[in-house]
Order: C-alpha cells, then sequence, then structure tokens
C-alpha cells in the first residue's frame, strides 16, 4: 500500500540524505485511505445502525444511498474523519508536489505553471473544506453536509485536467483524452444533479424532478473515475529532496558566505 511504503519511506530516511518522491504514490495513498475509510464505515453501520441504511436525510433527498452515508453517523464517523485527515494530507501533498515539478519542468511555460498552480490550490482548498462532512450532520443542514462534499467533485475535476492539459500529448497515456472526457461528464452529472435534487427538495412532495437512478449515475460514475483516473495520469518525473543547512535573518551557517545582497542588509546598506 503507498500510504504505509511513504511513511516506511519518510521513518526510515537517513537524514541530510536526498530523497526520492513521486507526487502520484501521495494520490494514491490518499485513495487508498478514502477505501478503507468507506469499507470500514459500512460496516460498521450496517452493525450498529442499519436502520440509517434504510432511511436518511440523503436517500429522502435523492432517492438512494449516496457510498458517503455510510459514514455519516456514529460509530462510523469517529473513525472515519480521522482517516480523512490522512486522506487530506495526502492529497494536499500530491498537489503541492505536482505544481513545484512543473514549475521546475524546462518543457512547461508559466502560463501553464500559473494554471496549474491555481486549480491545485483551490483543489487543496476544496479537500479541507470536504471535511465539514463530519463536523455538519445531515440531520443538522443535508445542504450544507452535502454541498461540502459536491464542491469536491467540481474542483477535483478541474485540477485534474490543468495538469492534464499542461503535459505534452506524448507522455499521455493511450485511451486518457477519452477519459477526461468521461471524466468531466460524471463530474458534472453528479455536480448537476445533486445541485438540483437538493434545491427543490420538499417535505411535502420528495425528491426533485430527476430520477433517482439519473443521479445514482452520475455518482457512482464519478467514484469510478476516481479509482481510474491516477492510471490516467500523464506520465510523469519524480522529485529529488536535497537537504543542507543554510543561513537566514537570525543565524549564519559556519563556512557560508554571505551573497552581497544579504552583506548589504548586514550592514544597513541599501
Amino acid at each position: 500500500m503507498k500510504f504505509a511504503s511513504i511513511i516506511l519511506k519518510r521513518a526510515s530516511a537517513a537524514p541530510g540524505k536526498s530523497m526520492i518522491l513521486n507526487p502520484e504514490d501521495y494520490a494514491a495513498a490518499g485513495g487508498e485511505l478514502l477505501v478503507i475509510a468507506m469499507v470500514l464505515s459500512w460496516v460498521l453501520t450496517y452493525i450498529y445502525d442499519y436502520d440509517i441504511i434504510k432511511d436518511n436525510q440523503l436517500k429522502r433527498r435523492v432517492g438512494y444511498n449516496n457510498l458517503c452515508v455510510g459514514w455519516d453517523m456514529a460509530p462510523a464517523k469517529y473513525f472515519a474523519g480521522p482517516i480523512f485527515v490522512g486522506i487530506v494530507f495526502f492529497e494536499s501533498r500530491f498537489m503541492q508536489l505536482s505544481y513545484q515539478r512543473a514549475a521546475i519542468d524546462p518543457s512547461s511555460n508559466r502560463n501553464e505553471d500559473r494554471i496549474v498552480m491555481i486549480t491545485n490550490f483551490f483543489s487543496t482548498l476544496s479537500w479541507m473544506v470536504c471535511i465539514l462532512i463530519f463536523v455538519v450532520s445531515p440531520v443538522e443542514n443535508a445542504t450544507l453536509h452535502t454541498f461540502s462534499f459536491v464542491q469536491l467533485v467540481v474542483f477535483g475535476y478541474f485540477a485534474y485536467l490543468a495538469n492534464f492539459i499542461t503535459t505534452d500529448v506524448k507522455y499521455h497515456p493511450r485511451g486518457s483524452h477519452v477519459f477526461c472526457v468521461i471524466f468531466g461528464f460524471f463530474s458534472c452529472m453528479f455536480g448537476f444533479c445533486a445541485v438540483v435534487q437538493f434545491l427543490m427538495y420538499s417535505e411535502e412532495t420528495g425528491p426533485g424532478p430527476i430520477p433517482w437512478w439519473v443521479t445514482a449515475i452520475g455518482d457512482y460514475g464519478w467514484f469510478v473515475c476516481l479509482g481510474v483516473q491516477g492510471y490516467m495520469r500523464p506520465r510523469a518525473p519524480s522529485l529529488r529532496l536535497d537537504f543542507a543547512l543554510t543561513s537566514d535573518d537570525d543565524f549564519q551557517v559556519l563556512g557560508e558566505r554571505k551573497t552581497a545582497v544579504e552583506s548589504g542588509r548586514a550592514s544597513g546598506s541599501p
């Protein structure tokens, strides 16, 4: 498992030695933890709170059980929440490393780097916002609870697309262009259906006008794409991380020469 190998690699790394980091490993680690959290949550919910599977606030609004229903209530959420913190870390780290790789890639230009930076930033932010699904209960506010997750669908796709189109076509795996279209279709379909169904729901008339199976296709289709996207990402190099002591504003490393600018600042010269 990627998340375990990353932890072991960092724990066993020799101090001061170079490290090789593959950004895609972090994305894979986040995906592994997501699967673990989901499976564990459904098992716990099935055992301890089966009634919530038969009837819940989300099912009333869309007509079926979303995969996230499994971790919406205790005791499942008490296990899934902490695991999700790890997911946010790994996904955020992936976004950071993929941008840093793009920024030092000589084949990319400044505009492409800026696009990756912006989309990766908002995707990272969306993962952090998504943690609200464990803060806001669907019983308290089903709309805010669900939209905390739906926004991740939108921002996640844009980040994937930006990193894809800013990479040379020769590094695109076979079938990846078709996958981008399919991934975008399910992302938009799921997001649109969820918004419509929630905004048009009422206690008297029930779910909105969209048939439950249409929303379910977009929902489950997006989750399938989430699992496949790792295989369809453009091939890219890893990063080498080197460590070295360096001087800063309040410390001078012995034997390190100051630059002319730093010397001028220290002496008060303009």
